[in-house]
């Protein structure tokens, strides 16, 4: 987590690790196809392994969410999507941190729910001086809360924010029908994508 224009931009931990190794194996197993079948081998096999290079840094490096003075954008693999705090009327951690609208609900892909580890080990300080918005009728909590987990902790600070927005009285209440969530293609990478797709199949037909 760290500070961004008067903002908060989260990203996962082990992007590094899981970037990295994924290149390692697809540079790995390219490498071998020269090894085996020698340097023609390893051009044709080019376009899959730059598919699969960006396919790997899209899915692990890429994604984060901010979280500034204007609202919560979730940077997700092929799209992003930015919910004003006027359109925000309900955060939920079930399988990743989701953003509840009146237009639709919308899953932040750098923030997953907790892993069978972290729900077998997680104790009850996990869950203290949790949001009361992250509690049902019954106080109970949602395993999606506990704070190891990427959805409790960013969903833990988007409330943080919210709630001061809401007792500062800067955040105007009963519009969110009438405010838009702003949605965007990453056009780049799926233009990028599409064409590393096309090498594959190219050089599979020839």
């Amino acid at each position: 987590m760290r500070a961004d224009g008067g903002g908060l931009s989260y990203r996962p931990r082990s992007r590094y690790v899981s970037t990295i190794a994924a290149w390692v194996v697809i540079a790995g197993l390219t490498a071998a196809r020269g090894f085996e079948d020698g340097t023609i081998a390893v051009l044709r096999a080019l376009p899959l392994a730059l598919a699969l290079g960006l396919l790997a840094w899209l899915v692990f490096w890429h994604p984060r969410v901010d979280v500034t003075d204007e609202g919560v954008t979730m940077v997700n693999p092929l799209r992003t999507v930015t919910v004003p705090w006027a359109a925000l009327i309900d955060v939920d951690t079930q399988y990743s941190l989701t953003l509840v609208t009146p237009t639709g609900r919308y899953r932040a892909w750098a923030a997953p729910g907790p892993g069978r580890h972290q729900v077998l080990t997680a104790g009850k300080d996990e869950l203290a001086g949790t949001s009361r918005r992250a509690r049902d009728s019954r106080g109970a909590v949602a395993i999606g809360e506990l704070r190891s987990a990427p959805s409790g902790y960013v969903a833990a600070l988007v409330r943080h924010r919210w709630e001061q927005l809401v007792e500062s009285e800067e955040l105007a209440l009963g519009v969110a029908d009438d405010t838009p969530v702003v949605t965007r293609w990453n056009r780049v990478a799926i233009v990028l994508l599409a064409l590393a797709l096309l090498g594959v199949v190219v050089v599979a037909l020839t």
